[in-house]
């Protein structure tokens, strides 16, 4: 009985399968032939007009690298993209803070030494003067 059951099962299957896939070959769904579509035009004089797209790089004839010798945040831009520029042409301002600040220790340590030298000066003096007053004695 359950060899019978399974081959009516597999028949039913194989029969709606055949159906599904008649009525899909005639709906379109499958086994489509490829179509292209083609323009036609009657041949006539035209001037053509050739279009190149690529890709590349541009490289310019002079290379010019700008560095800075000091840096900082830039506060004024006096130039704008494709000036002209000439040697010693002021290009942008810097914010100053930083280099105020440095002046400003750089005096400092300045003045320390100074006070470090004038110190070592007098220290000097009044060995002299002990050695002068030892030799006297």
């Amino acid at each position: 009985m359950n060899s019978r059951k399974l081959l009516i099962y597999l028949g039913v299957i194989t029969l709606v399968l055949i159906v599904f896939a008649l009525i899909g070959k005639r709906a379109g769904w499958f086994g489509k032939s490829i179509t292209y579509e083609v323009v036609i035009e009657k041949a006539a004089n035209r001037n053509i007009t050739e279009v190149i797209t690529a890709n590349g790089k541009i490289q310019p004839e002079t290379e010019v690298k700008i560095t800075p010798d000091v840096s900082g945040e830039i506060v004024e831009l006096l130039v704008k993209d494709g000036d002209d520029v000439k040697k010693g042409k002021l290009l942008l301002k810097i914010k100053p803070d930083n280099y105020i600040s440095g002046r400003d220790r750089a005096q400092a340590s300045l003045n320390a030494a100074k006070a470090d030298l004038a110190n070592s000066r007098a220290m000097l003096s009044q060995v002299e003067a002990r050695n002068e007053q030892a030799r006297l004695s």
